[in-house]
């Protein structure tokens, strides 16, 4: 890779210059879209075979999560692709909502794993309910993310609030015991010893001790309609096939007549569906395929000379790639 120096995102400006000239020429263009683009708004991924109550639990605290973090310029480079390419179709894997929060026509993103702010009914045969746009952060008390926080801590005093995890209390006694010898005494740590490790800035946990948790049937949400099956964020759990209109028009796009130019794959494995299929089939239109990812090795069947990888954060290569399209009058 070129010296770091000559681009602001530490790409090589050859590369860049190749893909500018593809891109200031593209008509049509796909863009399949993973966790990645959210990475640098401070959005995890997560992937489970969880059941109906612990899905409700968890993606409770993914709707705030994604509710308290903004969209990032990845996801404004990308709105702004849309509005000045009508040709740009980007297909998102994401559910967080931080796509249409940056102003992405939504007539130009399809929501293949569905919108933690759109809710269901469960009977979606029987009763059908559905409602959009739904920003409220606590659906019930029982999904209230902060509810086990305390909890998780133990029964401690506030004033002697824990200090460390299990894990690096035994590092410590190793090292005692390695510097004492046999003078060296050890003991039982108590509860004011112990805290669950955690990320700076994140809640202690909570994920781990909610999944674990058990909830009602009435604890949960309730349909306002039909009043009797339970209300659930429309996206796809696990097990679940991709919404059946999204995939119709996703596949609208590849079977019409005209060509695609240009294939984005950004922050996603191109290696599993549905990255790897649908960057295939832009390929056989006659797509050049450019990789933004935070390593290359998740970059497959690349053509040398005819595709691109480019290594780095979405947020900081993305305006970067797309800047002679997005920028100016």
């Amino acid at each position: 890779m070129a010296d770091s120096a000559n681009t602001s995102s530490g790409l090589d400006p050859a590369e860049v210059a190749d893909f500018h000239n593809v891109l200031k020429k593209s008509k049509r263009i796909i863009a399949v879209v993973g966790a990645g683009l959210s990475a640098s708004s401070g959005l995890a991924t997560f992937r489970g075979t969880n059941g109906l109550w612990k899905n409700q639990d968890f993606y409770s605290y993914r709707r705030r999560e994604a509710l308290r973090a903004e969209p990032n310029p990845a996801h404004y480079a990308l709105a702004e692709l849309a509005r000045r390419v009508p040709g740009f179709v980007a297909l998102t894997q994401n559910v967080d909502n931080l796509s249409p929060r940056a102003g992405h026509p939504g007539d130009q993103l399809k929501e293949l794993h569905g919108n933690l702010f759109t809710l269901k009914c469960s009977d979606e045969a029987g009763c059908g309910y559905v409602e959009r746009d739904n920003f409220q952060e606590v659906l019930a008390p029982a999904l209230d993310p902060a509810r086990d926080e305390k909890a998780a801590l133990g029964s401690v005093d506030p004033d002697n609030k824990p200090k460390a995890s299990p894990l690096l209390l035994a590092g410590i006694a190793r090292k005692h015991a390695q510097i004492l010898g046999d003078g060296y005494q050890g003991g039982e740590p108590t509860t004011r010893d112990l805290a669950s490790l955690k990320a700076p800035d994140q809640p202690t946990s909570v994920p781990a001790a909610r999944l674990s948790s058990g909830l009602a049937k009435e604890d949960l949400p309730q349909c306002p309609k039909c009043n009797k099956s339970i209300l659930r964020p429309r996206v796809v759990w696990f097990g679940e096939n991709l919404p059946k209109e999204v995939v119709e028009e996703t596949d609208a796009f590849f079977e019409d007549s005209e060509p695609i130019d240009l294939c984005l794959t950004i922050g996603t494995s191109s290696r599993v569906w549905p990255a790897a299929g649908y960057a295939e089939m832009a390929r056989k239109k006659g797509a050049r395929i450019a990789v933004v990812n935070t390593t290359a090795e998740d970059a497959k069947n690349i053509r040398p000379g005819q595709d691109w990888v480019f290594v780095g954060d979405a947020a900081v290569v993305l305006p970067e790639l797309l800047q002679p399209v997005i920028q100016g009058p």
